[in-house]
C-alpha cells in the first residue's frame, strides 16, 4: 500500500483501531516521519504520531526520529507531553545501552550445579535419651 493511502486510514480510524496502522505506516522509515509530523499539534492525532514516529527510531532510523520528536515539544498537546518524554527516553535507550542491560540479555550457565536431593531428610531423627 501507498504511505498517503495509509495515512488517510489511519486518519479516518476511531481511537480504538488507529493503532493498527501504525506499523505499516512506520515501515515506511523517514517518510512516514515526515508524513505523520503535521499531526503531533492535534490533540486527537498527536498520540499516534508519536507511538509511529517511535517505531521508525526502533527500526534504525533512531537520530531522524529522536529529533523529530525533540522538535514537536512545542506543539504537542500539554495532556501528552509525558507520552512524547517517554518516546525519547525510549530511542535514548536504544541509543545508548547500559552496561547492566547488556548483561541482563547475555545467558551465562548456572554458577553452580543444581543438587537433585534434597538437604534434609523427610525421615524423622530418633531422640537420644
Amino acid at each position: 500500500m501507498q504511505l498517503t493511502v495509509l495515512l488517510e486510514e489511519a486518519r479516518e480510524a476511531g481511537p480504538d483501531r488507529r493503532i493498527m496502522w501504525r506499523d505499516p505506516i512506520a515501515a515506511f522509515g523517514e517518510r512516514a516521519i515526515a508524513g505523520v509530523q503535521g499531526w503531533l499539534a492535534d490533540p486527537v492525532l498527536a498520540a499516534f504520531a508519536i507511538r509511529v514516529i517511535q517505531r521508525v527510531g526502533e527500526q534504525g532510523h533512531i537520530d531522524e526520529a529522536a529529533q523529530a520528536l525533540r522538535g514537536a515539544r512545542r506543539v504537542v498537546p500539554p495532556n501528552l507531553q509525558g507520552d512524547l518524554v517517554w518516546a525519547i527516553g525510549r530511542l535514548r535507550a536504544l541509543k545508548h545501552p547500559t552496561p547492566e542491560r547488556s548483561a541482563k540479555t547475555a545467558v551465562s550457565a548456572p554458577a553452580r550445579t543444581v543438587r537433585e536431593r534434597p538437604l534434609f531428610s523427610t525421615v524423622a531423627r530418633r531422640r537420644s535419651r
